[in-house]
């Protein structure tokens, strides 16, 4: 047996067959077609495996990409396509793989993990369902009137360019290049799920994009994963696209930081509900998240204040504490950090604000202008 270690090229299709084995059993799709920057030569080192006599009987697939919120970039580890076959299970591999993953996102200067999932390896982990995000269910009597100066089509090819230039407006998004996009495109799949993708032109002119996941059965709702641009020409569209794919609804996935999307949905009557991370979260390094978002905290709170903040993260165990006008709050555990940075849906982790003022004043005041902090969500960059 070996491993852990990086996938070789020659083992592509064995790391495949066991993923389309596990995920794929009764699929017309396959996995290598689905992700195809996991599966890929350029990914090899990241794809982590247990070998036996030749055959990938384990496997977790990693994605490492730099994110930007809110102004800050920071580097993201994806994972993915984690699987072992029957008769290897029970033995450990996964968790030895997840470990070392860990590490090698770690070494690639990684802070946060994103997993697609969230079973009891992950939790055992240090994993949790953070991040804050919020849904709108909208139903096509509650639209207005369409806007006839604007034009929506399937995109193509050469509108990628211009899809780029929309996506880095976002301000909590993906770093996501011309080649990422087009290849990711090109699946038609969209967080595990069939997608199209639309423009929207304002008299020849892109000025939006949606990327939704199509409806399984007919009359279900369009599920808008992706958008970029404005606002308002997605939702004067959105009646339209409800006609392009023959149904009478949409679900809106946004971030909760996105009070624009959000105060629109509220004037057309649309309520939402709250949902965490498509998936499970770790803040795996500490010291190098709050390096890289020193600049969001700075804006927030002026430099003096800043400065007078004293953030500390443990090298040894994860324990994370911040001192302020002689107020100390300590929050221990990779669950809780996360929970504190982010936000969670989960009761148990999740932080009362009223708590944190009362238990700290001055500190919490300030802690609580802070986070949570937005956290991005999969679009086109699912694994």
């Amino acid at each position: 047996m070996e491993g852990p270690r990086g996938l070789e090229e020659r083992e592509i299709p064995s790391a495949a067959e066991l993923a389309n084995a596990v995920f794929r059993n009764d699929s017309k799709y396959k996995m290598e077609d689905e992700y195809p920057l996991l599966f890929s030569r350029d990914n090899l080192d990241d794809m982590r495996v247990f070998v036996d006599a030749g055959k990938v009987v384990s496997l977790v697939g990693m994605s490492i990409k730099d994110v930007v919120i809110m102004g800050c970039r920071l580097r993201t580890v994806s994972i993915g396509s984690v699987c072992t076959y029957p008769e290897y299970r029970n033995r450990g591999l996964a968790t030895k793989l997840m470990e070392d993953a860990t590490q090698r996102a770690l070494d690639e200067g990684a802070v946060v993990m994103l997993i697609s999932g969230g079973r009891g390896l992950y939790r055992r982990l240090g994993c949790i369902n953070a991040g804050l995000y919020k849904s709108f269910f909208v139903r096509r009597d509650q639209l207005g009137e369409a806007n006839n100066s604007l034009v929506i089509r399937k995109y193509d090819e050469e509108d990628i360019v211009d899809l780029v230039k929309l996506h880095q407006l976002e301000p909590i998004r993906f770093i996501r290049p011309y080649e990422d996009f087009k290849v990711l495109l090109a699946t038609k799949r969209l967080c595990d799920r069939v997608s199209e993708t639309y423009v929207i032109e304002n008299e020849g002119v892109a000025v939006a994009y949606v990327c939704l996941q199509l409806p399984e059965t007919k009359g279900k709702p369009l599920i808008i994963e992706e958008f970029a641009g404005s606002r308002m020409a997605v939702l004067t569209t959105l009646g339209g696209l409800m006609d392009e794919e023959g149904t009478e609804s949409a679900v809106i996935d946004i971030p909760s930081a996105d009070i624009v999307m959000e105060h629109l949905l509220f004037a057309l009557g649309v309520k939402e509900s709250k949902r965490g991370f498509m998936g499970t979260v770790k803040l795996i390094d500490a010291n190098g998240f709050f390096e890289n978002i020193d600049t969001y905290i700075t804006e927030i709170l002026g430099a003096k204040r800043r400065k007078d903040l004293a953030i500390t993260c443990s090298a040894n165990k994860p324990e994370l504490t911040f001192e302020y006008a002689k107020e100390r709050l300590n929050i221990s555990g990779f669950d809780r950090i996360t929970a504190f940075v982010f936000g969670t849906i989960e009761e148990p982790l999740q932080v009362e604000t009223d708590e944190v003022k009362a238990t700290v004043p001055e500190l919490g005041k300030l802690l609580t202008t802070i986070f949570p902090m937005p956290l991005v969500d999969y679009g086109l960059n699912y694994v």
